[in-house]
């Protein structure tokens, strides 16, 4: 399959949502084949997922997006619109642009909360299922003041951003140009991207959403994360979304997609071959 193709989308006027598409987006929406869609991390980006990508876009559409003030992505210069339900309006946005037919989400950590808020909304008739990856939980999260000062700075130089890539985000110890390219995508965000989530994002409660939920749910927790703990994703994610089955990566830290892409790579494809085609 050949490389995948940067698409801009304008769900708002002050908003500009990119996107890696695997073809040309006429092409992903008339597949009859099950498109995979990739939402990332808080600090990520569509480039999060290139290990993935590049295996599962072998046999199957793939659409990466750049949530707004990430990436290539736009957003405005209000700080109440990064919200999940604004990411969320985003994503549904793409999904309708390029009228895709039959789709997962595949949604990592941040992207992962998002994809249970639209998944429970119930408002994306091809959505065939949703992969929660080290997902961040649907109950609220609220920091105390000095933890949530950090979170809050923690992007602000290529210093920091390497501490946090290599201590917390990972178990792997990246280097070379894939620990290069987690850091530039820490620093690209815009100042109201880095500050929503730690300061709101994580705190909003969407099980009202979860709750509702009827599409297959797989949750792919990581051994060794220490931003969502396997004990957590447990009780918090498992136990509050009806017949979500739990794959555990024991190598793993938060980001597999960096740490073992393949074996991620791995549980998309069957995930696909059981709800999808």
């Amino acid at each position: 399959m050949s490389s995948p193709e940067s698409v801009l989308f304008h769900p708002e006027p002050e908003t500009t949502i990119h996107a890696l598409v695997s073809g040309a987006p006429t092409s992903a929406g008339k597949s009859n084949r099950t498109t995979v869609v990739f939402l990332h991390y808080w600090g990520g980006s569509s480039k999060t997922w290139s290990q993935v990508n590049s295996q599962i876009s072998q046999q199957h559409p793939t659409v990466a997006i750049d949530f707004r003030g990430w990436g290539k992505s736009t957003g405005p210069s209000h700080p109440d619109a990064y919200s999940m339900s604004r990411l969320a309006s985003d994503v549904k946005h793409v999904i309708t642009s390029l009228e895709l037919q039959q789709y997962i989400l595949v949604g990592l950590s941040m992207g992962a909360k998002v994809a249970q808020l639209l998944a429970g909304a119930g408002e994306l008739p091809g959505l065939k299922g949703i992969i929660l990856v080290s997902p961040a939980p649907p109950t609220p999260l609220s920091l105390p003041p000095q933890m949530r000062d950090q979170q809050v700075h923690a992007y602000d130089d290529a210093e920091s951003a390497n501490i946090v890539a290599l201590n917390v985000l990972t178990a792997s110890s990246p280097s070379g140009n894939v620990l290069e390219s987690l850091v530039s995508d820490m620093l690209r965000g815009n100042e109201w991207a880095k500050k929503a989530w730690p300061t709101y994002g994580m705190g909003e409660d969407i099980t009202t959403a979860t709750s509702r939920i009827r599409c297959p749910v797989l949750v792919v927790a990581a051994g060794k994360d220490i931003v969502e703990p396997l004990e957590r994703v447990k009780s918090e994610v498992c136990q509050n979304i009806q017949g979500a089955k739990l794959e555990v990566l024991e190598g793993s830290g938060h980001l597999s997609p960096i740490d073992c892409p393949s074996e991620l790579s791995e549980h998309i494809r069957h995930f696909i071959h059981q709800h999808g085609k």
